[in-house]
């Protein structure tokens, strides 16, 4: 069971998560189409890591700031546009010149600036000079501030960033920009009614938080505590390594530089630090699958790139199962290329007394199983078929035969296929012993009798490996409606509606490769009946 309250700390009936859902709730007063934006800052900040805000001016990027440190109880803020023209004093504090005159000590003022403040941001942060990316890297990523002599730990729960660009090439920003861990797209509302409720709005003013929902530093820091200790199961590790996958794979491409997807250490780390405290603010003591698709907020360097990781994380979370479904597919495929080794190539006459296929009209033969309903082959189409490579062919309704009829497509077909008024869908064939392959689906012509006379010893065997590819797909199934439960009921408070639609769009792609499955299983066994 997840940690689910600490009453001593806060209120007395809130769990971790009812707390912080309550706090997203009064983050997003009156902002519109940044609830995950803003539910993305606090896990952030409740993680110790930093966040840089992608967009055009005016799409509330500073107000994200704003309202994260309305949480923190008595936090302090530091904002600041940079230019190229931004000195260090006006970031971290002017130098003492009384300590330099009184004391030849070099140290600076810094209340007031960003070593004194809870919560940071930097607007156009890719415009600092050396010295302050240098003195920032320090800052985000150990929380320190070399101040002279001295080094001032600093209180920073969360440091923001903002631009309308991305770190230019060959400057030297690369270090800089890996500290970053949640990099987040902020756009302009897209919904027109949304859009009038925003300038309908009588009052933008910042919401009051009650103090018994305020984050203190003691909460602040037994959470941090509490983090550490979440649990990072197996089949988490099993979805990172997935995508890593991908990711080396994507590398490779010729479209991109490898640095457009690399990915360091140090933060493959924070990415778990990060789904650690998200499993904690959802009252669990354990990482599940639903903070893996947090990850897309983590793992894009370029804008390029957000539309593969978008694809990658969600096909990383079925890769378990889609890779079992084509292990079975491929199973099946060899068993059927068993079934049709002996087959004799090339045209081969077959009488009416030889052929074991029951006949249609004269000239068909009956495609049993065929999953959009009655359909007929044409007889003379077969020989022109091979069994180790696809042939082309066309799929269409029959309005004066009342089904679907399938022909293939070679020189001298008696079936002039631009004469149909029907709309036609392209194949590609491949005889198979028993049956025809369409589209790497299997279908068993129907017979004249239950067996045939040949191979009833192979066709039994066959058909004992076929039970036992339809026992793994029964598995799957019950695997894949798990996973699919995970998503439709889950209340992972920091995966958006946008998050969750990547998620079912892949698991439909999935649940219809099961579907393929089952169906390629009940044919295969029609065709060794």
């Amino acid at each position: 069971m997840g940690k689910k309250k600490e009453p001593s700390l806060f209120c007395d009936t809130l769990s971790v998560k009812d707390h912080a859902s309550s706090l997203i709730k009064y983050m997003t007063d009156g902002i519109y189409e940044k609830q995950h934006i803003m539910s993305m800052a606090l896990l952030a900040a409740i993680a110790g890591e930093s966040v840089f805000l992608l967009g055009p001016p005016g799409t509330a990027k500073s107000m994200v700031a704003r309202r994260l440190k309305l949480v923190f109880k008595d936090a302090k803020a530091f904002e600041y546009l940079m230019s190229r023209f931004s000195t260090p004093d006006e970031i971290f504090g002017p130098v003492s010149i009384s300590k330099l005159k009184n004391e030849d000590r070099y140290e600076r003022l810094v209340d007031g600036y960003l070593p004194d403040a809870e919560i940071v941001f930097l607007d156009e942060i890719w415009k600092a000079g050396p010295s302050i990316q240098n003195a920032l890297l320090t800052a985000i990523n150990e929380r320190i501030f070399k101040n002279g002599s001295d080094t001032l730990k600093l209180p920073m729960k969360a440091l923001i960033a903002a631009s309308n660009e991305l770190p230019a090439e060959d400057e030297g920003l690369e270090a800089l920009w890996d500290r970053f861990l949640v990099r987040i797209v902020s756009n302009c509302i897209s919904s027109e009614t949304t859009f009038y409720k925003m300038v309908r709005e009588k009052s933008n003013s910042d919401p009051i938080i009650p103090p018994s929902l305020l984050i203190t530093e003691e909460l602040y820091h037994s959470w941090q505590s509490s983090i550490s200790d979440i649990v990072i199961p197996d089949d988490v590790c099993h979805v990172i390594t997935a995508i890593r996958k991908a990711i080396k794979e994507e590398m490779k491409s010729e479209d991109f530089s490898p640095m457009d997807y690399y990915i360091s250490d140090r933060r493959w780390k924070k990415v778990f630090h990060l789904m650690q405290a998200s499993a904690w603010l959802n009252d669990r003591d354990s990482i599940d699958i639903t903070d893996c698709l947090l990850l897309i907020h983590c793992l894009w360097n370029k804008t390029q790139t957000i539309s593969k990781v978008l694809e990658i994380v969600p096909s990383a979370i079925t890769s378990g199962i889609d890779v079992r479904i084509a292990e079975n597919k491929t199973a099946l495929d060899k068993l059927i290329a068993q079934l049709s080794a002996n087959m004799p190539q090339g045209r081969v006459p077959i009488t009416e007394d030889d052929d074991e296929f029951a006949v249609t009209n004269y000239f068909y033969y009956t495609v049993d199983g065929f999953n959009k309903g009655r359909c007929l082959f044409s007889k003379a189409d077969y020989n022109h078929v091979d069994t180790k490579k696809t042939t082309d062919g066309i799929l269409y309704f029959d309005d004066r035969n009342n089904c679907w009829m399938i022909h293939a497509i070679y020189t001298g077909a008696p079936f002039d296929y631009k004469m149909s008024n029907g709309k036609l869908t392209k194949l590609k064939l491949q005889k198979c012993n028993g049956g025809i392959i369409v589209d790497s689906i299997p279908y068993a012509f129907k017979r004249k009798s239950r067996f045939g006379a040949k191979g009833q010893e192979q066709q039994t065997s066959s058909f004992t490996s076929t039970e036992i590819i339809f026992e793994e797909c029964e598995s799957i199934k019950k695997d894949f409606a798990e996973l699919q439960s995970l998503f439709a009921n889950s209340t992972n408070i920091f995966v958006s509606s946008d998050d969750k639609k990547l998620i079912m769009r892949q698991l439909s792609k999935t649940e219809k490769e099961i579907g393929e499955l089952e169906i390629k299983i009940k044919n295969t066994k029609l065709l060794i009946r």
